[in-house]
C-alpha cells in the first residue's frame, strides 16, 4: 500500500472520528434538555447511573483492547495472517465469556440495586428493566470489540467512524420519537441501546479487507499459546486500567450513593456530555496514534520517536486548546441555552472539568508510546496512588458539593498522574525531553488560548451583550481571530505538518526520506 494511501486512511479515520463525536455530542446537546424536561431530573438520573455502571464494567476487558490493537498492527505489517487468525478466534472466546459474565452481573444488579443506590420506590422497576436491557446487549457489545480491533490494525478507522455517525443519528432520532410519542423511560432506553448495536453488522462486513474469511477470523476457537502473547502484555494495561477506570467511572456511582439525591446524576450527565466531547477527541487521537506508534517503536529509532511525540503533542494541543477554551469562554451562556438558568451554577464545575480533560488529553502521544513500548509498570503505581487519594475526596464532599465533589476528585487524580509523567516517567523511563514536550509543544497553545480567552471575555463584557446566542457568537468570533493569529504566528509550521504526514503515518516497509 502506498504512503499516500496510508496517510489518507489515517487522516480519514481522525476526521470521521471527530465528526462522529461532534454529531454524538450535538445529539446529546439537543436531546438531553428535552429528555430531562420530559422524564424529570430525578428519573433521568437513572440513565446516567446505568451508563456509569456499564462503563465501569469495561474493566473486564483486562487491557486486551489496547494489547490486541498493538499486536494485530504489528502482525498486519509483517503479514503474519496465521497469528492473526489464531488470536482473533481466541479473542472471540475471551470476549464472549466476558460478555456472559457481564450479562449475569447486570441481571443480578437488577434485584439488588436498592441496597447500593439511593433509589426512590417508583424508580425500582425502571432501574430493574434498564439492567435487564444492558444484560441482553452485553454479549454483542463485547464481541464487537474483536471486530473493531481487527479493523483498527488495518487502518480502517475511517469506515468504523463513518458507521458510528449512523449510530449517532439513530440515537438522536430515538430521543425525538420518545418525546413525540411519549414513550416510557424503559422503552426509550431499549431503543437507545439497540441503536448503539447497529454498527456491528456493518463492521463485520468490512472485515473483507483481510485475506482471511469471516469464518477464519470470527470462529470461536481457543489457542492458549497464541493468546498468551497478548494477555501477558495486556495484564499490565489491565492493572493500570483498574485504577484509571475506577477513578473516572466510579465517581457518578459514588454520587448515587452519597450525594443528596439522584437528581445530582442529571447535573453530572449535563456537564459530562460537554466534557466528553474533548475526551472523545483524545480517544480518537490515541486510537489513530497507537498502531502507528507501535510500528515506529518497532524500528527502535529513538530520535524519530521523540520528534513524533513532540510534533504530535504540539498539533493535538493546538486543536484541544481551541475547543476547550472556547467552551470555557462561553460556559455560562452554553448552560443557559442548553438547560436553562437553573443550571448556570454548574459553570465553575464545567470549567474545572474541561481544564482537567485538557491536561489529560494533551498527553495522548506520550500515552501511545507508553502503550506501544509496554513499559507500564511504574504507571500502575502512580494510577493506584492517584486513585486511592482522589476517590475519598468524592465521598467526603458529595453530601455538600454534590457534582462538584466528583469534579474535584477527578482533578486531583489527573494532577497526580500528569505530574508523575513529567517528573519521572517521561525523562527517566521513556528518556524523552519533558521540557520540550511541555514548554515547547503544549504551553504555547495554552498561552495563545488564554490570551484569546481574555480578549474575548473583556471585549464581550465591554460591549455589554446580553447572555445567549449573540454573546456566544460575538465572543467566539473574537476568540477565534486572536487564537488563530497567535497560532499561525508562533506555533504552526508547515515543515512540522509535513513531518507528521511523512514519518508518523508511514507504514512498515516504506523507506521515505526523512527531512528533519
Amino acid at each position: 500500500m502506498s504512503s499516500q494511501s496510508s496517510v489518507k486512511r489515517i487522516f480519514s479515520g481522525s476526521a470521521w472520528g471527530i465528526l462522529a463525536k461532534i454529531l454524538d455530542a450535538a445529539a446529546k446537546f439537543v436531546t438531553i434538555p428535552l429528555l430531562v424536561g420530559y422524564y424529570g431530573k430525578v428519573d433521568y438520573g437513572l440513565i446516567a447511573l446505568a451508563f456509569s455502571l456499564n462503563a465501569y464494567l469495561r474493566l473486564m476487558d483486562l487491557g486486551m483492547n489496547v494489547g490486541s490493537v498493538r499486536f494485530f498492527s504489528m502482525w498486519v505489517a509483517k503479514e503474519e495472517w496465521e497469528k492473526i487468525q489464531k488470536v482473533s478466534s481466541s479473542s472471540i472466546v475471551f470476549y464472549g465469556s466476558i460478555g456472559l459474565i457481564n450479562a449475569l452481573i447486570f441481571f443480578l444488579m437488577a434485584d439488588y440495586g436498592r441496597y447500593f443506590f439511593n433509589l426512590a420506590d417508583h424508580q425500582l422497576p425502571i432501574y430493574r428493566w434498564m439492567m435487564y436491557i444492558l444484560s441482553a446487549s452485553a454479549i454483542f457489545n463485547w464481541l464487537s470489540n474483536v471486530v473493531i480491533q481487527l479493523l483498527s490494525a488495518k487502518d480502517e478507522l475511517g469506515y468504523v467512524n463513518r458507521v458510528t455517525v449512523l449510530s449517532s443519528i439513530l440515537n438522536f432520532v430515538v430521543a425525538l420519537l420518545a418525546i413525540t410519542f411519549e414513550w416510557p423511560l424503559t422503552l426509550y432506553f431499549f431503543f437507545y441501546i439497540l441503536s448503539t448495536l447497529v454498527p456491528i453488522p456493518f463492521n463485520v462486513h468490512r472485515l473483507r479487507v483481510y485475506p482471511l474469511s469471516l469464518v477464519q477470523l470470527l470462529r470461536p476457537k481457543w489457542d492458549g499459546k497464541a493468546f498468551k502473547e497478548i494477555i501477558g502484555y495486556s495484564m499490565a494495561i489491565f492493572v493500570m486500567g483498574i485504577f484509571q477506570l475506577t477513578a473516572n467511572e466510579l465517581r457518578p456511582i459514588l454520587l448515587a450513593k452519597y450525594a443528596s439525591g439522584m437528581d445530582v446524576l442529571t447535573d453530572y450527565r449535563v456537564i459530562q456530555t460537554i466534557a466528553m466531547l474533548i475526551l472523545s477527541f483524545g480517544g480518537i487521537f490515541l486510537q489513530v496514534l497507537l498502531p502507528s506508534a507501535s510500528k515506529i517503536y518497532a524500528e527502535n529509532n529513538h530520535p524519530k520517536l521523540e520528534k513524533m511525540v513532540i510534533e504530535a503533542t504540539k498539533y493535538i494541543s493546538v486543536f484541544l486548546c481551541l475547543i476547550v477554551f472556547l467552551l470555557i469562554l462561553n460556559a455560562s451562556d452554553i448552560l443557559l441555552l442548553y438547560m436553562g438558568e437553573d443550571y448556570q451554577y454548574l459553570a465553575i464545575w464545567m470549567i474545572i472539568w474541561l481544564l482537567t480533560v485538557l491536561l489529560s488529553m494533551h498527553n495522548t502521544p506520550v500515552a501511545s508510546l507508553v502503550l506501544s513500548s509496554g513499559k507500564t509498570k511504574q504507571l500502575v503505581y502512580s494510577s493506584a496512588a492517584a486513585c486511592i487519594i482522589s476517590l475519598p475526596i468524592t465521598v467526603i464532599f458529595a453530601p455538600t458539593l454534590n457534582v462538584g465533589a466528583a469534579v474535584i476528585g477527578y482533578f486531583v487524580y489527573m494532577i497526580i498522574q500528569i505530574g508523575f509523567f513529567y517528573v519521572y516517567y517521561i525523562p527517566k523511563i521513556l528518556k524523552l525531553n519533558n521540557s520540550k514536550i511541555f514548554f515547547g509543544s503544549f504551553f504555547p497553545s495554552v498561552l495563545g488560548a488564554f490570551i484569546a480567552f481574555v480578549v474575548g471575555h473583556y471585549v464581550g463584557h465591554w460591549l455589554n451583550i446580553p447572555e445567549g446566542i449573540i454573546s456566544i457568537l460575538v465572543k467566539s468570533s473574537i476568540y477565534g481571530i486572536v487564537y488563530f493569529a497567535f497560532q499561525l504566528a508562533f506555533v504552526i509550521k508547515k515543515a512540522d505538518i509535513n513531518y507528521l504526514k511523512e514519518h508518523l503515518l508511514k507504514k512498515k516497509g516504506q523507506n521515505i526520506e526523512e527531512n528533519d
